[in-house]
């Protein structure tokens, strides 16, 4: 900016623009918009707000809680003598809720409204997908339909230069109908330019919408896990 001008006094750029992938298939299925990101997350908030009512309706319930443990001094059961000789020892205990005033029972009323709301948000987040993928799709198809118009136009603009270009050298008509067709190929040219860019830029939009490209990709294979259990202790609730 300094300079005023490119340091190396030139620009490297393409020719022409990206080759466009070929027309979108027919027959998506509906299931590729499960990899959208938002999609993703509606269905967890979801999936936590079912298990937020389910909690909220144990709350109200008795708790029991087990244990068991190794001890060489005292349990709940019986009190060792001999603190050199270790056992096992085991012990419950029983947990009720009192009255709390219709807490827990608003607290299960205030999950549940939750819960629809985030099924709302869920079918909300997927009008908004099918929506940005049906804009998408018709831009596209909009754009191609343009594109033939205006090919057409600038081939059509071309001869007219030709021949106005052919009569200014005949003496028929002056420099000034060559000069006005120069500029009308020109903006036939510019707008042709726009239109093939802005059709790129609507498929990427496309797939941006689609989560992906066109092909259903299976989801990663999850990992063997093995659970070994300890011998020392172990605790369960409810």
């Amino acid at each position: 900016m300094l300079l005023g001008r490119y340091p190396s006094a030139a620009i490297e750029t393409a020719a022409d623009l990206p080759v466009l992938p070929p027309p979108i298939p027919a027959g998506l299925p509906s299931q590729l918009l499960e990899r959208r990101p938002d999609i993703v997350a509606a269905e967890r908030r979801v999936a936590a707000a079912f298990h937020n009512v389910s909690e909220a309706k144990a709350a109200r319930l008795p708790t029991i809680s087990l244990s068991a443990a190794g001890s060489s001094i005292s349990s709940e059961l019986f009190v060792l003598q001999d603190r050199d000789n270790p056992v096992w020892s085991a012990g419950a205990a029983l947990l009720a809720p009192i009255y709390q005033g219709g807490a827990l029972v608003a607290k299960v009323d205030i999950r549940t409204a939750e819960q629809k709301q985030a099924l709302a948000e869920y079918a909300r987040a997927g009008l908004r997908a099918f929506s940005d993928v049906e804009n998408a799709m018709s831009s596209e198809s909009t754009l191609r339909s343009r594109e033939r118009l205006l090919t057409q136009a600038v081939v059509d603009n071309e001869r007219a230069l030709e021949l106005a270009e052919v009569r200014y050298r005949v003496g028929a008509s002056d420099l000034r109908a060559v000069s006005q067709q120069q500029l009308a190929l020109l903006s036939a040219r510019t707008t042709l330019l726009r239109v093939r860019s802005e059709a790129r830029v609507q498929r990427v939009n496309l797939h941006l919408a689609l989560g992906g490209d066109f092909e259903m990709t299976p989801p990663p294979a999850e990992p063997a896990t093995t659970t070994n259990e300890s011998a020392g202790s172990s605790a369960a609730s409810r």
